[in-house]
């Protein structure tokens, strides 16, 4: 790491202060650069460096996106109030209101703590509404995360591992919601190599002369392109080459089979012209000169992202016939592409607020999610829909684009529009044909909805709606309408349930039993409890799952530990074939696959199974099907034996599901099985699926049964032993 020096610190202090014209904010900022200085006197950061330097970096990411002065002073300060006696007050008296709320509200968000899917939910929902109540508490919160990536190193493995997943989880996905590229990539990037070291390893060195060879290729591009580009009187104002990120580079070629020949868009070519006319008139140009490839050409200027990403992009034969993608746009949309709402942050003229307002108007919802009491599971999925998923944008009949999550339905359009259009929905009409309420939308769909005054919504829309406003919408009115039969569907409900678990029935529990029921899920009383059953907030089989959980606690305390039964073999090929371990295997000379690469096993006759890459020419010759069983790569380490109990719907490729992703996370299954389960209610029937697994440790495990719970179909999943 290199030396920081007092010249260095003084020189990253005047950059900053160069980007401001105005005396004032100069002032500002060494004030709050002072004072931060001195409060955090000769503390100093894991990686040695002294503390002064983390928050000069934060402010000065700030800086190169061009934000206020009062975000910088606030970036320099963020520190101050939990690591020196500095209190807010002494903030708030020194520099105002506004920046003491920054300080506060980054302070707030510095306090949570990433501890696995079901508990961070909370700290999510506190930092989208700190974020709803002004965007740049998260601006400054990002820029601090990403110098705290760039010294990760310093810190133990286990903590660099629960910081690293925190930034892949959390940060990255609601920056690029934001627009903001850039960062979102170097997060991406940063978090990658800790997570998964073996595969940015092998993206890393694999890339490497590729990149080096696109360069090449640029040069001999750019003259071509500028004397074209001049004929028409077009003089860009830069082209560049865009190498793809480490971490999106790696996804793309888990898609591809690891076959680098189908990623076109590892460079891609990036021209910045003056404005909208000259976009148009440079695509014609790079048309005229290469053939473009059908169904490549992507108008993102017309129809922007929903983030507010725009630009033209088109992947043509270019030179000596190379597959080559190009990317077209204007100055300001670049900016926009890496800084997003900060870009927008800067506007001032009324047509900026309105675009920015439009790309951006999902922030506004955020602030209802303070009064949000759902479940934190629930929560988390909404969550993960409304903001991390990708986005599919729709139009109203009048040209209006409304951004939903991809899978929404009409009926989450009609509440996106208006309350009372959701509630009086009974019908739509997409691109001119009538659907059902629970067709799933796509990109560029004309959506009508039509209205009935005697519609009003069905329980059974619950089913099929993905947005999170469209179901408190739809329960709102349920609650508010059928309280009483309400009552009558849940108390029934959980009496039938809970006679099949024990034989009794909800008044015959005992009180530390309804207490413990009505505590798990934030209920007052049991009217409540059955309310909310009955209108499908709650399932029955969570609130007899509260009494299983707890019954087994009783049990585990009593039991004697026993000796795990089995020991891992130790040496071999790391490998499962269609989830059994111990067969006899070798790597194919062909293809020599290597881990994290996909492969698959070709079964032969004396030769035990032969290992190959899914993309090798040799598997794709083989013609019987049979020979061919799906492989992965184990993680290896010590082991230790878990058992599941899987209860599902019972339908055509269930079994596979559940067994790709136990695979999927380099799990050993040493044996699966599945049985039926007959109930009355259910004529296709119940089925039981037992598997024994291998499991690293417990962070694993739960990684595992959040996967499990999210494959369609999956009721419940016990762990057994």
């Amino acid at each position: 790491m290199p030396t920081v020096t007092k010249n260095t610190i003084d020189n990253s202090l005047e950059e900053i202060k160069k980007a401001f014209g105005a005396k004032k904010d100069k002032k500002l900022i060494q004030r709050a650069f002072d004072i931060a200085r001195e409060a955090h006197g000769e503390q100093a950061r894991e990686s040695g460096e002294p503390y002064i330097v983390h928050p000069l970096d934060a402010a000065l990411t700030l800086t190169k996106m061009e934000m206020d002065a009062q975000t910088i002073a606030a970036a320099l300060l963020h520190d101050v109030v939990d690591d020196t006696d500095v209190t807010l007050e002494e903030i708030k008296k020194e520099f105002g209101e506004d920046i003491a709320f920054l300080v506060g509200g980054v302070s707030k968000l510095g306090k949570l703590k990433y501890r696995g899917a079901q508990r961070h939910a909370e700290n999510l929902r506190k930092m989208l509404v700190a974020m709803a109540e002004d965007v740049r508490v998260i601006l400054i919160k990002f820029a601090d995360r990403l110098h705290n990536m760039k010294t990760l190193g310093a810190l133990p493995k286990r903590k660099q591992k629960r910081i690293a997943l925190e930034t892949l989880e959390i940060y990255a996905p609601i920056a690029h919601r934001l627009g903001l590229g850039g960062m979102a990539r170097e997060l991406e990037d940063a978090a990658f190599q800790y997570i998964h070291p073996e595969k940015y390893e092998y993206v890393k060195r694999e890339s490497g002369h590729r990149i080096r060879d696109a360069e090449k290729y640029l040069k001999r591009l750019s003259p071509v392109l500028k004397k074209e580009l001049a004929k028409e009187n077009i003089k860009p104002k830069k082209i560049e080459m865009r190498a793809k990120h480490y971490y999106s580079l790696w996804r793309k070629l888990e898609k591809y089979d690891y076959n680098w020949s189908r990623v076109h868009d590892l460079n891609a070519v990036r021209i910045i012209v003056e404005s909208v006319e000259d976009c148009y008139k440079t695509l014609g140009v790079v048309h005229n000169l290469w053939r473009p490839l059908p169904g490549r050409i992507k108008d993102y200027i017309a129809l922007p992202k929903p983030n507010g990403y725009q630009s033209l992009h088109t992947t043509v034969f270019c030179l000596d016939g190379k597959i080559t993608e190009i990317q077209i746009r204007t100055q300001k949309m670049h900016e926009n592409s890496e800084y997003g709402i900060a870009a927008h942050w800067r506007y001032k003229d009324q047509k900026e607020g309105e675009d920015m307002a439009k790309a951006y108007g999902w922030i506004k919802q955020l602030q209802e999610w303070k009064k949000d009491s759902s479940p934190t599971e629930e929560f988390l999925n909404n969550l993960k829909l409304d903001v991390f998923s990708d986005r599919i944008f729709v139009f109203t009949p009048q040209g209006d684009v409304i951004d939903l999550p991809k899978g929404a339905t009409p009926v989450d359009f009609a509440y996106n529009i208006h309350t009372d259009i959701g509630d009086k929905c009974s019908g739509a009409i997409v691109g001119g044909k009538m659907v059902t309420l629970s067709h799933e939308l796509r990109n560029g769909d004309v959506v009508e909805i039509i209205t009935s005054k005697n519609k009003t919504p069905s329980r059974a829309w619950l089913n099929f709606v993905k947005t999170r406003n469209a179901k408190n919408r739809i329960r709102k009115w349920l609650k508010e309408q059928n309280r009483e039969q309400n009552i009558d569907t849940g108390q029934q409900a959980i009496n039938e349930g809970l006679k099949s678990l024990t034989g009794k029935k909800w008044k015959q529990l005992s009180d530390e039993a309804q207490n413990k029921i009505l505590k798990r899920f934030s209920i007052k009383d049991e009217e409540e409890l059955f309310v909310s059953i009955g209108q499908g907030d709650i399932s029955v089989n969570r609130v007899l799952q509260t009494l299983v959980d707890d019954e087994q606690k009783q049990k585990e305390g009593k039991r004697t530990p026993k000796k795990k039964a089995y020991q891992k073999k130790e040496g071999g090929i790391p490998v499962v074939i269609a989830g059994a371990s111990g067969l006899r295997m070798h790597i194919a000379k062909c293809c020599n696959p290597q881990k994290p690469e996909d492969i698959a096993a070709y079964i032969t006759i004396d030769k035990g199974a032969s290992i190959h890459k899914v993309s090798c020419p040799n598997i794709h010759r083989v013609k019987t099907s049979e020979k061919v069983l799906p492989a992965y790569w184990t993680s290896g380490g010590k082991s230790k034996v878990a058992t599941l109990e899987i209860y599902v719907a019972n339908r055509v490729g269930m079994l596979q599901d559940i067994s790709r992703v136990i695979a999927d996370l380099g799990i050993n299954i040493l044996s699966i099985s599945a049985g039926g389960k007959k109930q009355k209610k259910n004529p296709g029937g119940e089925v039981i699926i037992k598997s024994t697994i291998e499991i690293e440790n417990l962070n694993q495990l739960k990684d595992l049964l959040e996967k499990l719970n999210k494959i369609d179909g999956v009721n419940e999943v016990k762990r057994k032993g």
